[in-house]
């Protein structure tokens, strides 16, 4: 095996708890910065009490890097609260996305080791244009080139979009501190990761893995039953069920979660996941296949973008993304 794919085995056998003997640590921690990974592993091997296994100057740098996340997923959690107090004095509750879920949900003192680059909240269409101008009593302008507003002393952006609501299997309502949000299902927040990797970025297509958003998975899976023979069968055709199913191949290879065994028996899905392995692991002489990928890629946007043209908004990507916030669509 490649010293990536050392690498990567590694770290992923220490995000499981379980650090290796023989690791390149000054490799795995590299892929780990890449990843953004490192907090993780460092509250992985910490919680596994196996932190102690590793050489002084690593366990050093991992705590280091653990303690200024912590910090700033403290400050995170202060901007989402008041970003959410504002929006309930304008009797809007919003939905909470990705990241901003645990961060909000933890307790005291405790905030998650996740890495987050922002803060992701939805609200109905209908409330949009008030949520925004609520933020921006708050002192948020749109940030050029992004999707987002900030403010200079915060700890990050936050994204605001809009979502439909559902009446099929809402979200939960959580009142935590005098404070409301909507909390989509365990499958909605799921799916939003696939969708977002697989179809959105193109990693289906381009043989690529992003291994934080696969930790999350993983770690939502532990804490949550995901009903993943569900999400399968509301993809809208093959080619997303295989891409789904080789998201859930990954899943179990590198985390081991229970996945359907229904999921593994399709040779795409197989062939695609020994791409994505073998590019992951591979760099180099991976290069053809991820070529080949980007290729692919190219051609399915350019496709979808023809298409839409030809038919409006109603292709799958945009099918699927509604079973976000409203599962009764049939997809």
């Amino acid at each position: 095996m490649t010293s990536r794919g050392n690498a990567l085995k590694a770290l992923v056998a220490g995000l499981r708890g379980a650090p290796t003997d023989s690791a390149d640590w000054q490799a795995v921690i590299a892929l780990a910065n890449h990843t953004l990974l490192t907090a993780d592993l460092f509250s992985s091997l910490a919680r596994a009490g196996q932190i102690h296994q590793l050489p002084q100057d690593v366990r050093e740098y991992l705590r280091f890097v653990y303690d200024c996340n912590r910090e700033r997923n403290l400050r995170l959690r202060t901007q989402l609260r008041e970003a959410v107090a504002a929006l309930n004095g304008r009797d809007i509750v919003p939905f909470l996305l990705k990241g901003a879920v645990p961060l909000f949900l933890s307790p005291g003192g405790q905030v998650p080791s996740r890495m987050t680059s922002d803060l992701d909240l939805a609200v109905d269409p209908r409330e949009e244009t008030f949520a925004r101008t609520c933020l921006e009593e708050l002192g948020y302008v749109d940030v050029a080139g992004a999707r987002g507003m900030a403010r200079e002393h915060d700890a990050g952006m936050l994204e605001l979009r809009s979502s439909q609501p559902t009446c099929h299997a809402p979200p939960e309502l959580v009142q935590l501190g005098g404070l409301r949000v909507n909390i989509p299902p365990a499958r909605s927040r799921a799916l939003h990761w696939m969708v977002h990797d697989l179809l959105k970025e193109g990693d289906y297509w381009r043989g690529r893995i992003d291994l934080r958003h696969l930790h999350d998975l993983a770690r939502l899976a532990e804490s949550e039953d995901v009903d993943w023979m569900s999400l399968q069968e509301s993809m809208p055709d093959r080619s997303a069920r295989n891409a789904l199913d080789t998201q859930l191949l990954a899943l179990h290879h590198f985390f081991g979660t229970r996945i359907p065994a229904k999921c593994t028996q399709r040779p795409m899905v197989r062939f695609q996941h020994w791409r994505r392995v073998f590019t992951a692991t591979h760099p180099i002489i991976g290069a053809p296949l991820r070529l080949a990928g980007n290729l692919m890629w190219g051609i399915w946007r350019f496709s979808r973008a023809y298409g839409l043209a030809k038919r409006g908004p109603s292709d799958p990507l945009h099918r699927i993304a509604r079973t976000l916030f409203n599962p009764r669509t049939k997809i």
